[in-house]
């Protein structure tokens, strides 16, 4: 009767010893296995060598579209040449056509370099309208809104590759009734240049909204539209991209007039509510509503605003779902109707702007009060930035970079503050393009 018992202990001892060797080998495994990715994994950064970085100044509506564009590094000023290999003249201006100025800048002194500047222009008859925006690097999800696909409007998304690869573009679209059914796939060619008709996808809508996703080393992307009321002209509007989705959305500067509204995009799969108020140099303003501000999902969505608070301001709109926001205001601009479009800004704690006449004014807005000094060459100018107030610094000829502590929304006006003028993007400084961060798994 002891042998079952005792064979039975063995057995057990036996299992026991598989079982902690079997854990041993399970640390083991886990030790030599290279961690899986997560969603919570924030990773950490390491810096890519520096290469040739590509940068494309956007076309516009009209034929007389000029470029103003200065290269900086952290190691100092860079020259930007254009496809060919010629540089730009520093200080000059360089015409654009309608499928955009494509340049690239070299490494200074081993430090990544990117081009800072900007383009404008006015359309010729027809197209009547002052217009600007501002050189960007490529990017691989961009979102856009657009006056709509009514009978007489006719938008053209343009899609440009500067890099040598051919990229393929995902675009969604949405309207007013909510998304379109199918994705529409385009192929761009290396160091080439598509476009896509969106009345001819969407026809007959008020509001459309666009999302162009793509691959490899991403697409430079913007939307021109010619107008009409009717049978009649009514000029034309160039749609810069805006900031991503998100639950707070700033446009930095927009002139309200009395036909002025807010248009939101609700990508999300649930209702969005909204807040929405206006901020100048006093301080800040709700719009009034008489029941909430609600956009369904997957549809778009104007709020008025004008009368308001007419003149110069930041637009602030907080938001329970992730949302996609700009100003859209009719104005008069050579004495003729037209529309003027202001997009939103993304959060930064730095940028970069080169200043000349047309374009001298910052506007800065944020949640926390702070000092920004901005720097340029040996010359230094410093703004206070005050919760809920719209904060304005006029600036001297050159290239100006900043950093600060927190993050503010900052756009650059380019025209005459006074009378008519367009709220362009900010450029990275050159602390953020010494080395391009990469996240990877740690």
């Amino acid at each position: 009767m002891k042998k079952p018992a005792a064979n039975s202990l063995i057995s057990l001892l036996t299992a026991l010893v598989i079982l902690l060797a079997a854990g041993g080998l399970s640390v083991v495994l886990v030790k030599n296995l290279p961690v899986a990715s997560s969603s919570k994994s924030s990773g950490s950064e390491v810096a890519v060598p520096a290469a040739i970085q590509q940068i494309v100044c956007p076309g516009l509506p009209g034929e007389n579209a000029k470029a103003w564009v200065q290269g900086i590094s952290a190691a100092g000023s860079a020259p930007a040449t254009d496809t060919s290999g010629k540089a730009l003249g520093e200080g000059s201006a360089q015409s654009v056509g309608k499928s955009g100025l494509k340049l690239q800048l070299k490494p200074v002194a081993g430090k990544n370099a990117v081009a800072v500047g900007y383009v404008s222009g006015s359309g010729k008859e027809g197209e009547n309208g002052f217009f600007a925006d501002h050189c960007a690097a490529p990017s691989n999800r961009e979102y856009f809104l657009t006056p709509g696909s009514t009978t007489g409007n006719a938008s053209t998304l343009h899609l440009v590759n500067p890099a040598g690869a051919p990229v393929t573009a995902r675009i969604q679209i949405w309207t007013e009734q909510g998304p379109l059914g199918a994705k529409v796939t385009q192929k761009v060619p290396g160091k080439g240049h598509a476009s896509l008709v969106l009345d001819g996808q969407a026809p007959g809508f008020t509001r459309l909204g666009v999302l162009v996703e793509a691959g490899g080393a991403g697409l430079n992307s913007w939307v021109d539209s010619t107008l009409a009321t009717g049978a009649q002209k009514a000029g034309a509007a160039h749609m810069p991209s805006l900031a991503s989705p998100a639950t707070q959305v700033l446009i930095p500067a927009a002139k309200i007039t009395g036909k002025s509204s807010l248009r939101v995009l609700n990508p999300s799969s649930a209702v969005a509510t909204l807040q929405v108020s206006l901020l100048d140099t006093k301080g800040e303003t709700s719009v009034p509503t008489s029941k909430k501000l609600q956009v369904a999902r997957g549809a778009i969505f104007d709020i008025p605003l004008g009368g308001v608070k007419d003149g110069v301001v930041a637009v602030k709109l907080k938001s329970n779902q992730p949302v996609v926001a700009a100003v859209f205001a009719e104005e008069t601009f050579a004495d003729k109707g037209t529309l003027a479009v202001y997009p939103s800004a993304k959060p930064t704690t730095a940028g970069a702007v080169l200043v000349n006449e047309q374009a001298a004014n910052l506007a800065f807005t944020g949640g926390r009060p702070q000092k920004i000094v901005l720097i340029s060459g040996e010359k230094t100018q410093e703004i206070t930035v005050k919760p809920g107030v719209l904060s304005q610094v006029k600036l001297g000829s050159g290239v100006w970079q900043w950093q600060s502590e927190t993050e503010s929304y900052a756009g650059q006006l380019v025209g005459d503050p006074s009378g008519t003028f367009r709220t362009i993007g900010i450029g990275k400084a050159a602390r953020e393009v010494a080395a391009i961060p990469v996240k990877v798994n740690p």
